[in-house]
């Protein structure tokens, strides 16, 4: 950071695997790396590490398992993949035996004092492991879908962050669009999570050709609607962060401001009337949402599911 000051080390949280945390911090990672900020990701997952292979670092010669096991330095199990600084994990179960868990914190002390954002990809559930990786951390990210399970599993999740004394910065919903997720703005509230950031993921096979690739999907296809989720993301944590470069001079024209009244656009925007031109067809297909009747009673239907679910 410009001030000389350490980085900010936010953890990426799932109670349950297979929901997108992966995906989410190496993308979240890229949109920060897009906007010229030191970015380092950490795969914290110790039992089921697979960061390395999502940015093509399949066999890296030092992981943060060799790190932990005090056979390797940190220096060593830096790698560049995906056009960013990864400290993949090992693949191989026997390495997961013999780790000393308790310097995780001075390793990511190190890389804060070295980055603007170090990213941990925790693992999932609610292990010892898990818990470590999210205490030293500055604040926790939560990944589900709107399956049931994904968010009563987050839910716990969210608990335990709660204990750990670590706020939780926000909710993110992957796949959506597909048919399966429902209310954005219900589920945040029985998760906890409507005063943070909450932004939803729709579901995109460019995201999956990205993965083949081992290029985060943000860089490969910037264009593509996850790409400009994730870029929301990035953009919707800034001001927590205190990230300015995020924010280029080139991007106060980002939005086009329509007179209410003309349907005139202007340059500056009018803070007591503000009207951004974004097509609500955009809107609705972004978040996945669907405004047939029969959509309309599923959202209620999976709302009232996972709120009795919590009570």
């Amino acid at each position: 950071m410009d001030d000389g000051s350490d980085g900010f080390a936010l953890a990426i949280a799932s109670g349950k695997g297979g929901v997108g945390k992966t995906t989410t911090a190496v993308n979240l990672g890229a949109a920060f790396a897009e906007a010229d900020l030191e970015v380092a990701i950490v795969d914290a997952d110790l039992g089921m590490a697979n960061l390395g292979a999502f940015v093509g670092l399949t066999t890296p010669d030092a992981t943060i398992h060799d790190v932990l096991a005090s056979e390797a330095t940190l220096e060593d199990a830096c790698h560049r993949g995906g056009g960013l600084t990864i400290v993949p994990g090992s693949t191989d179960l026997d390495s997961f035996t013999g780790l000393d868990t308790d310097i995780l914190e001075d390793i990511v002390e190190d890389l804060r004092a070295r980055f603007d954002v170090v990213i941990l990809d925790a693992g999932a559930g609610l292990s010892h492991e898990v818990g470590v990786s999210l205490q030293v951390a500055d604040a926790v990210l939560l990944v589900t879908t709107a399956e049931l399970s994904s968010l009563t599993d987050a839910a716990k999740t969210g608990e335990l962050v709660e204990r750990l004394d670590v706020p939780v910065v926000g909710a993110v919903f992957t796949r959506t669009g597909d048919g399966s997720f429902e209310d954005v703005e219900g589920i945040a509230t029985a998760l906890g999570t409507t005063d943070a950031v909450t932004v939803s993921v729709p579901y995109d096979r460019s995201v999956h050709r990205s993965i083949r690739k081992g290029i985060p999907v943000v860089m490969d296809a910037p264009d593509a609607p996850a790409s400009q989720a994730y870029d929301r993301l990035a953009r919707s944590l800034a001001d927590l962060l205190d990230l300015d470069a995020l924010f280029s001079p080139d991007d106060e024209d980002e939005f086009v401001w329509v007179d209410p009244d003309t349907g005139d656009e202007t340059a500056e925007s009018d803070p007591d009337d503000p009207v951004v031109d974004v097509p609500l067809a955009e809107l609705i297909r972004e978040a996945g949402l669907d405004e047939s009747e029969a959509a309309t009673e599923e959202r209620v239907q999976l709302l009232d599911r996972v709120r009795s679910r919590f009570s």
